[in-house]
């Protein structure tokens, strides 16, 4: 249960409660602010390898390569809608390719790969306005490059790719000395790369690192693939392991090119490292398109937690789009374009004052109906002036309270998605109604692009936590453990040979899941967590003395009273482990349900899956429904005392399975009504 003020559980149990609920509209992606690109250029230059870079005084710097072994470059002097995009300065003809360029305070370096086959910087000391020209280093055969600039000293790391390796080259631009840094992707290691196709790389002064995607075809049992992976460079100058967070077979003519990313100097907790993509169809009808994810919010890169790698712009793109932000903006460009986006969140709409009522129902994908008056026509313009926020899929934070002595008290409620609205007439009224998603309903919209599998062999093996972790950030959402809740030991420690194929909802892919394990999913506002229900857990809660219980309805049933689970160990032996209720047994009550799973591989994981089962269904056995005043603190599967002696109830504990709440400012109602079984 959430935690309450003293004087707001004081308020919520008395006779005469004063409701308050409140709700405001944020246009986040799950605590990410969405971006709304506008383009400021649109030119007739080829496209090419390409790169851009912001110096000290917010210079804009563009590089491109072009036909003839040309590379230009570009400064624009406070970039804006009336800036000339258009204007280039030739600077090598040895190019062959491959650039990029990175920028700091007055320094400003281009890399690139010459005719001679090897790395050339071409630099400026004096933001751009003088420039020199040597050898980097003596590298071969690099078929893409990117660069960032190490924190805010003399540091600048250029990535070089080749077919199986990258290098990162260390140069301190104070005294031009140049240090390699390779990892091959190569037999005997876990990832081998035959080919790849675009890199780009972002400093993370968490850590300190730069973080790292590239896109690389993959040798693989029992097919190729290609993949965007991530990876780190640390500030020891190794390699994190690689891990792949987009997938397709080869043989689809699906493949995933020429990836960047970008993470603001002094990012807000609402800006995450962004990391566009091109994806490329070469069927019928073919295409090259761009995509775009993001880190979810308040995870680490090297969680691989990426939202779903989705379309965000009608343009065709064949290397790909370069990411770089200012104090005020964030950018991207090709050759021939240049695009950008405002960085600082808009101040969030408040709906409080026109709620006429609300219906909130956990077992519902659609979990939040609210209803708001309309009567001046204020909200006749979604997405719109100052209802710019109000737009589909916008974020709605949900309070509850009440009036108290210490004024006007609220507890978070749970977040909430717009899904759809409607506008409803009478004579003398008006309505504007919200339909929302909760956390199950984005995870039920979501589907799988293509087969995702973990741990079909022993590399990088995922518990069944680690694998949803990984599920619910494609909507998204973070899995967290803070504050810690009980955790079953099969949640952590068992290693299921898991797929989900294209086309596969989300919240089916959970629910196979989840099932595995005796632990229960909990949406709560951008976040989840997982519980285990242990049958001695105290109650957190009381009603039926000081918070009165309205009505109440209490069933005991018949339910499961043997549960078998079955598997095959490392040489294939049989396993079959059984819970037993004896109670039912001893009555002559046989029912039986049997789950196999190869995955099962010890008696200790059969028996966990055994006594799982069984404990799923004796909590099914009782169920109960009781209506209350509204308790603004209750959260799914806490555990509460039940007091009802009207129907010889008496300090029995039950579990809160689902919850219910309706308001009605006409009516007079603020109540919950929750479903309760066994603990």
């Amino acid at each position: 249960m959430r935690t309450l003020s003293a004087t707001l559980l004081a308020a919520q149990k008395k006779a005469d409660r004063l409701p308050y609920v409140g709700a405001k509209v944020y246009d986040y992606e799950a605590g990410i602010k969405r971006l709304s690109w506008t383009r400021l250029y649109e030119g007739s230059e080829p496209d090419n390898h390409h790169g851009i870079a912001f110096d000290g005084q917010g210079s804009m710097h563009r590089i491109r390569a072009a036909a003839g072994n040309i590379l230009y470059r570009q400064k624009i002097t406070s970039p804006g809608e009336a800036s000339d995009y258009s204007q280039w300065t030739q600077v090598a003809t040895d190019c062959d390719g491959p650039c990029a360029i990175a920028a700091y305070g007055a320094k400003v370096y281009i890399f690139y790969r010459t005719t001679g086959n090897v790395l050339w910087k071409y630099y400026s000391h004096d933001y751009g306005q003088s420039w020199d020209d040597a050898q980097l280093v003596a590298y071969d055969e690099v078929h893409f490059m990117a660069a960032c600039w190490w924190s805010t000293g003399n540091v600048v790391v250029c990535f070089a790719l080749k077919s199986n390796e990258i290098n990162g080259i260390v140069l301190d631009t104070s005294t031009q000395v140049a240090s390699q840094h390779t990892q091959t992707y190569a037999a005997p290691h876990t990832h081998i790369l035959s080919s790849t196709i675009g890199i780009g790389a972002t400093f993370n002064p968490f850590w300190p690192a730069c973080e790292i995607v590239f896109a690389a075809k993959q040798s693989d049992t029992p097919y190729d693939h290609y993949d965007l992976f991530r990876t780190w460079f640390s500030n020891t100058y190794n390699f994190l392991a690689l891990e792949s967070f987009l997938m397709s077979p080869d043989g689809e003519d699906i493949t995933y090119e020429y990836p960047d990313c970008h993470l603001p100097a002094n990012a807000e907790l609402y800006e995450p490292n962004r990391i566009v993509a091109v994806e490329k169809y070469a069927g019928t009808t073919a295409y090259t398109r761009p995509l775009a994810c993001h880190m979810v919010k308040g995870t680490y890169w090297s969680d691989s937690t990426f939202t779903e790698p989705k379309p965000f712009l009608d343009i065709s793109s064949s290397y790909g789009l370069r990411l770089q932000s200012t104090a005020d903006y964030w950018w991207m460009e090709r050759p021939d374009g240049v695009w950008r986006a405002p960085r600082p969140a808009d101040s969030p709409l408040d709906l409080t004052r026109d709620i006429v009522s609300l219906a909130a129902d956990s077992s519902q994908l659609s979990a939040l109906r609210l209803e708001l008056d309309n009567s001046k026509g204020q909200y006749a313009s979604p997405g719109e002036g100052e209802l710019a926020s109000l737009r589909f899929r916008s974020e709605i934070v949900l309070e509850l309270g009440y009036k108290t002595t210490a004024g006007k008290e609220t507890s978070a409620a749970g977040t909430y998605w717009i899904d759809s609205w409607e506008y409803s007439s009478k004579p003398n009224m008006s309505r504007f109604i919200l339909t929302c998603l909760d956390g199950w309903g984005l995870m039920d919209r979501w589907t799988a692009r293509y087969q995702m599998r973990w741990n079909k062999d022993e590399v990088n093996p995922k518990s069944v936590w680690q694998i949803l972790y990984q599920l619910l950030a494609r909507a998204g959402i973070k899995l967290t453990n803070t504050p810690p809740k009980p955790q079953s030991s099969a949640i952590n420690n068992f290693y299921p040979d898991f797929t989900v194929n294209p086309g596969t909802r989300g919240d089916s892919a959970i629910r196979k899941l989840l099932s595995f394990v005796p632990d229960r999913l909990v949406f709560r506002g951008q976040e989840a967590f997982t519980k285990n229900l242990l049958a001695d857990e105290e109650s957190c809660y009381s009603y039926g003395t000081d918070h009165v219980i309205l009505a109440g309805q209490y069933t005991q049933a018949v339910t499961l009273s043997r549960s078998r689970a079955l598997g095959r160990d490392a040489s294939d032996n049989r396993i079959l482990e059984e819970a037993l209720d004896w109670d039912l047994l001893q009555l002559a009550i046989d029912i039986l349900e049997q789950d196999y799973d190869p995955n099962l591989q010890t008696a200790a994981r059969a028996q966990e899956r055994a006594d799982a089962i069984l404990r799923a269904r004796a909590q099914e056995a009782e169920p109960a429904v009781i209506t209350i005043g509204t308790n603004v603190g209750q959260e799914l599967l806490d555990v509460v005392e039940v007091t009802d002696k009207r129907c010889g109830i008496s300090q029995e504990n039950y579990r809160v399975q689902t919850i219910h709440i309706d308001y009605d400012r006409r009516k007079g109602i603020y109540e919950q009504r929750l479903t309760i079984g066994a603990p």
